[in-house]
């Protein structure tokens, strides 16, 4: 696997991705995401085995530098990939992008009902710090999730999953 900055050639891919999931985001959305000022867009990318196959765009994470608080917008991998570790790759490098930048917390919504998303973010020292009824639909609440970055080192964002196991 391959985690890559995201440009607007990546767009058809990322649409691809897309095209998988009830909650879609538009090509126009992914387009601001990409162009955006203060944003990272990742892509995770499979490694090609052989010289003719493309490397195909297996997830992808928007995060957003407003300020002290970076946002993590999203994060998708494809269903057929899911807990194999790439959300966690791309999870990892927006919080050391958060943090080289200065950010002093990110925040981030989850529906409440997805527990593996939750303890990935949980791992990775997010709290909860609010909620929001119904965000996601009738009975499909929102949680709001926070990390504080301040006084954090970036080289010890991939050691935090270890240390909340150990709690």
């Amino acid at each position: 696997m391959n985690v890559d900055v995201a440009t607007l050639a990546d767009l058809p891919g990322i649409m691809a991705l897309e095209a998988s999931f009830d909650k879609k985001w538009s090509e126009q959305s992914w387009r601001d995401e990409i162009t955006g000022t203060g944003r990272l867009v990742l892509i995770a990318r499979t490694t090609p085995r052989g010289q003719a196959q493309e490397p195909e765009i297996i997830g992808v994470a928007c995060f957003q530098h407003v300020d002290e608080v970076v946002d993590l917008h999203r994060i998708v991998v494809a269903p057929e990939h899911r807990r194999l570790g790439f959300a966690r790759v791309m999870l990892v490098a927006g919080l050391q992008w958060a943090i080289e930048r200065g950010a002093r917390r990110m925040l981030l919504e989850v529906d409440h009902r997805n527990e593996p998303a939750i303890t990935l973010y949980r791992g990775y020292g997010f709290r909860e710090i609010t909620r929001r009824a119904d965000y996601y639909g009738p009975g499909a609440h929102a949680l709001i999730l926070e990390r504080a970055l301040a006084g954090v080192d970036a080289d010890s964002v991939g050691m935090w999953d270890m240390e909340a196991e150990d709690d």
